[in-house]
Order: C-alpha cells, then sequence, then structure tokens
C-alpha cells in the first residue's frame, strides 16, 4: 500500500503537530497516548475552541467527534475530547481539556468547527458543561421540560422518582405574510421512529425546517458503564437496527485498541465481508424507499424483492438476518466454508444484475426522474461545514472514506475506488447507492478469492485501566465511532458512541428548504437516517 503523501517535507499529521507547538505554546503533545496513530494534545479550555479551529482550517483536519467525561470523583473536574482524522494518513489528533467542576464551562468549539454544534448541545444537556458562544444552545436531546439540573453523564446522576415532564420545545419562528407552519411528527403515520419536522412555507414552497429529535433517549452509553465488554456489545449491536454490525464492529475494534489485540487475518476478512454485505441490504433498500415516495411501486417492489433476498443469504452464512453476534472482540463467531462461497457468489450475481436492471428502468421513466432531478441538493461546501460523511457526502463530491482514509478489517489488503457523484440530489443520492453495491459486490468477490487461513478469533483477556480505545467503521450511513475506557476491574467506565446519522441530520434541514412540501418525505427518504441511534 502506498504511503500517506507528504505535505513539504512532512506528513500531514507531523506538520500539524509542529505548527500546534510553534503556534500554541501552552499545549503538552503527547500526554496520554494511547497508540501508536492517535496523537493526544493537552489544551487549556479557554484556548480548546482556537487550536480545533487552526487545525481544520491550517492543517486539513477534519472532526470525528467531541465528547465530555465527569472526572469529578478522581481529579475534580470534566474533561474535553475533540477528536480529529488526519486522512489520508491513517491518524488522530485528540484535543484533551480539563473544564473544573466549580465552573463547567468553555468557549464554544462550534465557534470555529461548525460540525461541533450538536456535539456540543447534546454534551451541554447530558453532561451539564456549557459551550459559552455557542450560536444555538437550545436544548437537543432533553427538550426543553427536562427538569433542571438532570444531566445522565454525570457520575452521581440517579432518576429521580415519580419523573415527569411535558415534552416541548422552542424553534426559531419565521414572521411574513403568508407565512405558515407545518407541524410533522414526532409519531408518524408509518411505522417509523419518532422525530419532529415543523415547516415554515409560503404556499407549498418550504423557507426553513426545524428538526427535533431527542424523543427516543435510551441512555445506551450509560447503562454500558460498570458492566462487562460482552454486555457492552450486546448494547452496541441494538443502538441502531439496521446498522447492527457496524455499531458491533467499532466496538469491538476499541476494545482490541485498548487490549492490544491483534484479530486474525481470516476474522478480519469475515468482517469486511459481512460489513458489504450490511451495506448492501442497507443500499438496496434505501433505493426502495426513493422509488417509493415517487409512486413508482414497482421500482420498489423490485428492490424490495432483492433486500430480501440479501438478508436470507446473511441469515444462512451467518446466523442473524441483521448480523447480530457475529462480530465478538479479537474476531468473528461465524466461518465459512467452500460451498458457502459458492452459494454467496452465486446470489450477489443475481444482485447484480437486478440492481442494474431496475437503475436503467428509472433512468427511462420520465415521472420518476422528475421527482429526482434537482431535488434536495446538498452542496460540497455545507458537506464540508456540517462535517458529514457516507453517502450524502459522497453524492454531493466528497471522497472521505473509512474503508479508504483508516483502512480497518481486510481494506488494506483489497482492491477498490471510493465512488462519488457530484449533483447533490436525490438522484445522486440513488445512483452513488447503486455504484457503491457494484463496489461492494466487487469486494466480497475479491475477499473470497483471497480468503486467508486460519483462526477466526483471539482471546482478548481483561481490559486494561490505563488507556482507552477507539474504532471507527464507515456503516452504510457514514461514519460512526465508538471511543471506550475500562475501570480498574476491566470493566467499562466510559463509552462515547457517535453514529453517522447524528452528524447528517443538520444537511437534511438543510437541504429542504427551495423545495415543496411533497417533496419532504423523498428527501427525507434519500438520506434515510436513524433516529434512535443518534438520540442513543
Amino acid at each position: 500500500m502506498s504511503k500517506p503523501p507528504l505535505i513539504g517535507d512532512l506528513f500531514p499529521l507531523d506538520r500539524a503537530l509542529r505548527g500546534i507547538r510553534e503556534r500554541f505554546a501552552d499545549v503538552v503533545i503527547d500526554a496520554d497516548r494511547t497508540s501508536l496513530r492517535e496523537r493526544t494534545v493537552v489544551v487549556p479550555a479557554e484556548r480548546l475552541a482556537e487550536v480545533a479551529g487552526a487545525l481544520t482550517q491550517d492543517w486539513g483536519a477534519s472532526l470525528l467527534t467531541l465528547f465530555g467525561l465527569d472526572e469529578r470523583g478522581s481529579a475534580g473536574r470534566f474533561r474535553i475530547h475533540v477528536m480529529f482524522s488526519m486522512a489520508p494518513e491513517d491518524a488522530f489528533i485528540t484535543l484533551v481539556a480539563a473544564v473544573p467542576e466549580t465552573a463547567p464551562a468553555y468557549k464554544a468549539v462550534t465557534t470555529t468547527v461548525h460540525a461541533a454544534h450538536w456535539l456540543e448541545r447534546e454534551m451541554q444537556d447530558l453532561l451539564g458543561v456549557t459551550p459559552v458562544g455557542h450560536p444555538d444552545p437550545a436544548p437537543l436531546v432533553a427538550h426543553d421540560g427536562w427538569p433542571r439540573g438532570m444531566h445522565p453523564q454525570r457520575r452521581d446522576f440517579a432518576v429521580p422518582d415519580g419523573i415527569s415532564w411535558p415534552p416541548r420545545f422552542s424553534f426559531h419562528r419565521v414572521e411574513g405574510e403568508g407565512v405558515f407552519e407545518i407541524p410533522v411528527g414526532p409519531i408518524h403515520a408509518g411505522i417509523i421512529e419518532p422525530g419532529h419536522f415543523r415547516f415554515s412555507t409560503v404556499g407549498e414552497a418550504v423557507i426553513k425546517l426545524d428538526v427535533k429529535l431527542g424523543w427516543k433517549y435510551r441512555g445506551l452509553e450509560e447503562l454500558g458503564e460498570g458492566q462487562h465488554w460482552t454486555r457492552g456489545l450486546e448494547i452496541a449491536e441494538r443502538i441502531c437496527g439496521t446498522c447492527a454490525f457496524s455499531h458491533a464492529l467499532a466496538y469491538c475494534q476499541a476494545a482490541e485498541e485498548l487490549a492490544g489485540a491483534t484479530v486474525p487475518p481470516r476474522a478480519r476478512a469475515l468482517r469486511s465481508m459481512a460489513a458489504e454485505l450490511e451495506r448492501v441490504y442497507n443500499h438496496v433498500t434505501d433505493m426502495a424507499g426513493i422509488l417509493n415516495d415517487t409512486a413508482w411501486v414497482v421500482g420498489a417492489a423490485e428492490m424490495m424483492r432483492v433486500k430480501e433476498i440479501v438478508q436470507q443469504l446473511i441469515d444462512g452464512l451467518f446466523g442473524h438476518r441483521f448480523l447480530r453476534g457475529v462480530c465478538v472482540p479479537g474476531g468473528v463467531q461465524r466461518d465459512l466454508d467452500d460451498t458457502q462461497e459458492l452459494w454467496l457468489r452465486r446470489v450477489l450475481g443475481d444482485v447484480r444484475a437486478a440492481v442494474e436492471q431496475t437503475r436503467h428502468a428509472m433512468l427511462n421513466n420520465a415521472a420518476v426522474m422528475d421527482r429526482l432531478v434537482g431535488t434536495g441538493v446538498l452542496p460540497l461546501e455545507v458537506v464540508r461545514d456540517l462535517g458529514v460523511t457516507g453517502v450524502a457526502a459522497r453524492a454531493s463530491g466528497s471522497t472521505r472514506d473509512g474503508r479508504k482514509d483508516h483502512a480497518y478489517a481486510f481494506y488494506r489488503d483489497l482492491d477498490f475506488g471510493v465512488v462519488t457523484r457530484n449533483g447533490g440530489d436525490v438522484l445522486a443520492r440513488y445512483e452513488l447507492r447503486a455504484d457503491e453495491i457494484h463496489e461492494s459486490l466487487n469486494l466480497i468477490d475479491q475477499m473470497i478469492q483471497r480468503l486467508p487461513g486460519g483462526p477466526i478469533a483471539q482471546h482478548l483477556g481483561q481490559l486494561p485501566n490505563d488507556k482507552w480505545g477507539f474504532g471507527l467503521v464507515e456503516s452504510p450511513r457514514g461514519l460512526l465511532s465508538h471511543w471506550l475506557r475500562a475501570d480498574e476491574r476491566g470493566d467499562i467506565s466510559d463509552w462515547r458512541v457517535r453514529s453517522a446519522s447524528h452528524a447528517a441530520w443538520p444537511a437534511v434541514a438543510l437541504a429542504v428548504p427551495g423545495n415543496i412540501v411533497p417533496d419532504f418525505p423523498l428527501i427525507n427518504k434519500s438520506f434515510n437516517l436513524c433516529y434512535a441511534c443518534t438520540d442513543k
């Protein structure tokens, strides 16, 4: 594999670290270093936003996640982590800042890195640390009726007896003659998760959309604290119904990095194979939803037929339609034999033909194309500002892909390209999915031909408590991450998850204005984001 590109005489990570040393004399680099690919930088809280802005604007970093930890009991502080990707070099930079428990506030990172805006609002709700100067400090997970001072991620949190509050929230009203408000949800007519959408319209034209989630907050990260890593894996697989394997894989990667475990080559290949099968059935399902919302029921039914074929195939190979129970820290629990590999190749050949036939028919259907072309355009600048990843980003021209930028599992041993489109509309998101299905089928074919021998798992043992682990996976919807730290018993001490949908929901609110109200379901389906995995 080729080396990452040099910038001047330095790799991107080294260039950024040198720049930080030269510009910010009061930072400490490499404190709490836990892995060869991650470098930590301890920053005074009052300079956190400044250093984060320099990383993204001057040294090409991309925000991955931001979260806080309650360390009042051990150190009298809250601790903030801001993690950045230094792709195309497989490296990360983590900014760490301490916020005293007596004054839990700091200058908002969002003032310099727009992609942090939902992350900081979420941390304010759950941990009670205030990002001062945030441009939109309204509650995100905790609705306006949430009891004051109730922060579930604090160590001393306990659910009050008889707790009850009216779920309500404020929104930015649009004033003017002829402006109407159309509230939709949180309970919808279809069998989908709850989310509230408030449209400001003039006639059918949408001039503003407010998105309010938080209706499915389950406290999963807190539920995992104090549990053995095996219980954490069970929870991870249930964060999202349709990306169960991606979440399990990211969780396992975090545990493996924490334990210093090496996954056997055959297990890495089987992980990538399962991940691509998950991508295929998700993309086919999303394509069916788009076609259904244009009222082309024939195309939608064909894609749902293909989706069922793929999920039955997955069930036959791995024992679960949603790939639960397959990935474990140290490897996988299911292997394939020669007969199964032949069956897999035959079925996926039929899938390839069906996807291409349906796409060809769609492109020649004027009524369908009229609904897709130019609808819900997401500009590349918005993608970059908000840190959107996955299908929605690559359909607007982004080349970010975790399988290339931070190759994991078996991807470093495979030949493939990052598929992109430039339209940024519903059509581009549909076609990108079709293109990625073909690329996934090519990857699976390579893995069958190159599948290594040997064991499929390695025993993990007890997790050490002096480190943390980080897992990053390119799920069907984009980058998702799991950050894990163990306590002195080897159980979960702290766990932070960010789903791909979390970064993309704000982009939906910006892709809808300028379209008409009947196009919202179609635009929303072309993103097809999860609610519950965003709320957690």
